[in-house]
């Protein structure tokens, strides 16, 4: 899982930007508009295209030519002239962390922006310097690759901060690093055991803990980060809602909504219930095995039920529980069939008698089972108890597997004869620095070259929707598409990533790069069409959430989620397209961001 592109600069104005009531953007508390949008090259699905759209009271009432749409003009409706951009459908992101990641981006150190060891050092002791009072410093967004086989080290944060504990998230969210002072506190010696499914990663040399915690082993400290309350979730969520709205997304899935914390789900519930949200909100409890013993684990399921039931309005409803199959590749903590370099297969996460029970109470009671995959022995044994949960229940509620870097031919045929959606991130499916200096040593090139199937799937007949693991990657249509259709990075993220580094960055496929050529990652054969990444980012997702009947594809009667970009990128060159604008986006026919009104307030 990589990297976030989340500019800092952003965190920094975060206090002019949060509104509650959106009115200088026609927020979620107005009433619908009706409007004309003309001049356009308008996407309704699978390929087809129309001139016009016309909407009323908030859904869409015609689609087609221009002169069709005309007799729509009463004198009074507004019309909106696209300047020939295309209009689709918002994007459905299907599974992100925005609550818990905005307010890690908004209160905490942000480092999504910082690319070496020496500048999250600095970025650490300015934000201890302007917050003298913290009891603890929290952060987020390091990378793996800008540090060596052990990982990062305490040494680095106690030289900043010696007396106050600092505990610094990766940007895949796996992780932790931490200073001596947050050890200490946890009680985390050379002598503590690690916890099951975690590792508290250790000099090779003198066998101390390094700071660097990985998996459960983060639960050792979590007791010691900040707590945030429910005016200051709403906060952040308003913040990152606005940024969301702007990158032309309207629909989120929250992967991973804690049962117990209730400050959390409580503030999405009120800003639903108070008309503050302008993006529909779906989501999953998240259930791991270190919750509790079985018994503890099923009385969780039927709380977190019970908590459900409670959510009515259309924009926040929780629909299914997350699991992780396994973790992540970066950390030899994904599940492989065949072993990583170094001789183990990974993590395996859930027992499979405990996996299948859980399953088959979720699953009975209409819930989606929501699972992190990333290996492809992970896959094979979450299918297989999903498929006795089927066998059991006889039900069909559209669960989804999540990131999918590996999956074997016959896995994939598995996935669609049970309707499992595949959420899938082209923002990684790049040959970039996690391949060279990670992928590439710890499983081989052969294997490297094989990973995040994504044309294939569709070919398998599976639903395939797409995600950002917000903060993990930032939601960007242009960036999406363009990795989607040719399977490596724009340049606008390689100049952002890689400034002032000797690298190339080709768009030839080839078999036989130079080390750290940024290129295309294989098989090229998994390359998907434009027709089928747009489709994957609007009505895929959509289908996901049981949301096809209302947004997914502009078609009349639907509601009007929509976006209005600068170009039309069924005619333009891929690589203009990387760069596209959002112009406007539209809400249940609300208009919830207007570049241009955005331009005249700067």
């Amino acid at each position: 899982m990589k990297k976030n592109i989340l500019k800092r600069a952003a965190a920094l104005v975060l206090a002019l930007c949060v509104v509650f009531t959106f009115t200088a953007c026609g927020g979620s508390d107005a009433e619908p508009s009706s409007y004309i949008i003309t001049n356009a090259s308008v996407y309704t699905g699978e390929g087809e295209t129309a001139e016009a759209v016309v909407v009323k009271d908030g859904v869409i009432e015609y689609v087609g030519d221009a002169e069709g749409a005309a007799e729509y003009d009463d004198g009074d409706i507004e019309t909106i002239d696209a300047n020939g951009g295309s209009v689709l459908p918002g994007m459905v992101d299907g599974h992100m962390h925005p609550a818990s990641s905005a307010v890690q981006i908004y209160f905490e150190i942000a480092l999504q922006d910082v690319f070496s060891v020496e500048d999250y050092a600095a970025a650490v002791k300015e934000f201890v310097e302007e917050h003298p009072d913290n009891e603890v410093y929290a952060g987020s967004g390091f990378m793996r690759s800008m540090f060596d086989s052990v990982g990062p080290r305490k040494e680095t944060l106690d030289e900043v901060c010696p007396d106050k504990p600092v505990i610094l998230q990766s940007g895949d969210g796996h992780s932790y690093w931490v200073n001596s002072k947050a050890l200490e506190m946890a009680g985390i010696t050379k002598d503590t055991e690690d916890p099951a499914g975690g590792i508290i990663v250790r000099d090779p040399e003198t066998g101390e803990p390094t700071g660097y915690l990985k998996e459960a082993a983060m639960n050792l400290v979590e007791d010691i980060k900040p707590e945030y309350t429910v005016e200051q979730y709403k906060e952040a969520i308003a913040w990152v809602q606005e940024k969301f709205n702007a990158a032309g997304v309207t629909t989120i899935y929250d992967g991973m909504i804690p049962i117990t914390e209730e400050n959390y789900w409580t503030a999405y519930e009120e800003m639903a219930e108070a008309g503050e949200l302008t993006l529909k909100v779906r989501g999953a409890w998240h259930l791991a095995p270190e919750m509790g013993t079985e018994e503890e684990l099923l009385a969780l399921v039927d709380q977190a039920i019970k908590q459900s039931e409670g959510f009515t309005t259309d924009y926040f409803q929780v629909i299914g529980f997350k699991f992780f199959a396994d973790q992540v590749l970066e950390e030899e903590t994904a599940y492989l069939d065949e072993p990583y370099t170094s001789g183990n297969n990974g993590m395996k996460t859930w027992d499979d008698d405990l996996m299948e029970t859980l399953f088959t109470k979720i699953d009975a009671a209409g819930y989606q089972i929501h699972v992190h995959v990333i290996g492809d022995a992970a896959v094979t044994y979450t299918l297989d108890a999903l498929e006795k949960t089927k066998a059991t229940n006889g039900t069909n509620n559209r669960d989804t597997f999540v990131h999918c870097q590996f999956i074997k031919d016959e896995d994939k045929k598995r996935m669609a004869d049970l309707n499992v959606s595949a959420m899938i991130a082209p923002y990684w499916a790049v040959m970039d620095d996690y391949y060279w200096d990670l992928y590439v040593p710890s499983i081989g090139k052969e294997r490297a070259d094989n990973q995040y199937p994504e044309e294939s799937l569709v070919k398998a007949g599976v639903n395939v929707g797409v995600h950002s693991d917000f903060f993990v990657s930032e939601p960007d249509w242009g960036w999406l598409l363009y990795s989607a259709v040719t399977r490596t990075l724009p340049q606008k993220v390689f100049d952002l990533w890689y400034e002032g580094m000797d690298l190339t960055r080709t768009t030839k496929p080839s078999s036989n790069y130079e080390d750290y050529t940024i290129g295309v990652l294989p098989s090229a054969d998994e390359r998907m069409t434009l027709d089928q990444i747009i489709k994957a980012a609007t009505y895929g997702g959509a289908y996901s959430m049981n949301l096809e009947d209302e947004i997914g594809t502009i078609e009349v009667g639907k509601k009007a989620d929509l976006v209005i970009m600068d170009m039309d990128i069924t005619t333009s060159d891929i690589e203009d397209v990387s760069n596209v604008q959002i112009k406007k986006s539209f809400s249940d026919g609300r208009l919830v961001f207007d570049a241009d009104a955005k331009t005249e307030e700067e």
